[in-house]
């Protein structure tokens, strides 16, 4: 049987396009993950608590 590792090493990878963005490409990424993780935060707070109102009547 031949061994098969589960990830590849990085090195085997080759570039990736991250490696290939500008400075600016990736603060501009990184900066909509942020909203994006921030909206959703937001959306789940609301949902939970509308349930949680919904389970006390």
């Amino acid at each position: 049987m031949k061994a098969v590792a589960l990830f590849e090493s990085r090195r085997a990878r080759g570039t990736r396009a991250w490696d290939e963005l500008s400075e600016i490409d990736r603060q501009v990424l990184l900066e909509e993950v942020r909203q994006r993780r921030k909206y959703q935060a937001m959306k789940t707070q609301i949902y939970s608590e509308l349930y949680g109102m919904r389970n006390n009547k």
